[in-house]
């Protein structure tokens, strides 16, 4: 009798003590050590956009932050799904990431302003920008990584890459096509200049000198 009282005793124990264990606050991981003093660690909630996401704090409310100096292209533009392709990859939901603020802490729709970090240390930012998924754009008195966004901004220019690709060039104007060029210049369109104008190779340049539907 007395052992099966002894035994009953040590599993309310053990029924007490296990649980208390797993209820252990947990404790804020170190950041990667390109992650700047001073940043903050949130854990990613949601991709609202390319240059928009959802966070919320070790203690806190969520909130949304607008990646400072950047902007990526809207909806509907081009390249605007791979860019926030690009966000969702560089900061998966559900996962770590650091915030730094620079001098003003929101935009004009409440959005807390932050350059951001990953959690294995990519800086979504300079990231964005580099691949040619987001342009620098002026977010002052916020400039302290204008220079090196810039410096990044240029290489995917001189590369050609998303936002600076061909497939985003804006697409020339081009003025209506009529039967002959004497047509175009009674409507007051021309000339039209072989290599510069597409309209050029609608006419015929009968004295080959590059240029058609010159006023006459």
């Amino acid at each position: 009798m007395r052992n099966m009282l002894r035994l009953s005793v040590l599993s309310a124990a053990a029924t007490i003590t296990i649980p208390l264990a797993v209820a252990a606050p947990a404790t804020a991981s170190a950041p990667p050590a390109n992650v700047p003093k001073g940043a903050v660690q949130v854990k990613v909630t949601k991709i609202v956009a390319g240059d928009l996401v959802e966070v919320v704090p070790t203690r806190g409310a969520t909130f949304r932050v607008r990646l400072l100096s950047i902007a990526t292209p809207k909806r509907g533009q081009c390249f605007s799904n791979p860019a926030f392709a690009r966000t969702k990859a560089l900061l998966p939901i559900g996962k770590i990431a650091y915030l730094l603020r620079d001098r003003t802490p929101k935009d004009s729709a409440g959005n807390r302003l932050a350059y951001v970090w990953g959690g294995t240390g990519v800086f979504v930012n300079q990231n964005l920008v580099r691949g040619g998924w987001a342009r620098v754009v002026n977010h002052a008195p916020n400039v302290k990584y204008r220079d090196l966004l810039r410096s990044e901004q240029a290489k995917a220019q001189r590369a050609k890459l998303g936002v600076w690709s061909v497939q985003c060039a804006p697409k020339p104007q081009v003025d209506p096509r009529f039967r002959t060029c004497k047509d175009a210049n009674a409507k007051g369109y021309g000339p039209y200049r072989r290599g510069v104008d597409p309209e050029y190779a609608w006419y015929q340049d009968r004295d080959g000198d590059g240029i058609v539907c010159e006023p006459r």
